[in-house]
């Protein structure tokens, strides 16, 4: 059964509990106080009063959201910049953000992902090329850091 906060005191308890432990957007509070039955009225006093004491932070929550995504989920920047527009997160600071991304760890990361499923995939070249292409398209990986692993699938 789904907790049900009657009184904005108490939701901003429970939230700043919830940022206390783990980095929230935005989004993800309104979310949660969508899902709490609060009304409406009180949701972005809730989510200013939560940035002014300093318990959501969308630039801290937009690198630790893509420190996870591409060191445990193997995503793209690509697919990171879109999920991070989606949740509202400010274009700047999700720019400031990819930025701080080593681009050879990123590399290396596509690299092994592409190499692992290519041992997957059967056809001739040209099928295998499009389908390696799509599965990185799909991860959000962007095609110049693909390039040169496609570029030796289709020789093959």
């Amino acid at each position: 059964m789904e907790t049900r906060y009657k009184s904005p005191e108490a939701a901003i308890e429970k939230l700043q509990q919830l940022c206390s432990r783990q980095e929230k957007s935005a989004a993800d509070v309104i979310m949660l106080m969508k899902k709490w039955g609060m009304d409406p009225d009180y949701h972005q006093r809730i989510v200013d009063q939560l940035k002014a004491e300093h318990f959501i932070d969308d630039c801290r929550y937009a690198s630790a959201f893509v420190k996870d995504k591409i060191r445990f989920d193997h995503w793209g920047i690509i697919k990171i910049r879109f999920i991070l527009q989606q949740k509202g997160i400010p274009k700047a600071d999700v720019e400031k953000v990819l930025a701080d991304v080593n681009r050879d760890e990123y590399r290396t990361m596509i690299r092994k992902e592409m190499e692992k499923k290519r041992k997957s995939i059967r056809g001739t070249p040209r099928e295998i090329w499009a389908k390696m292409a799509r599965y990185g398209a799909s991860r959000g990986y962007e095609m110049e850091y693909m390039h040169d692993f496609l570029g030796d699938t289709a020789e093959e």
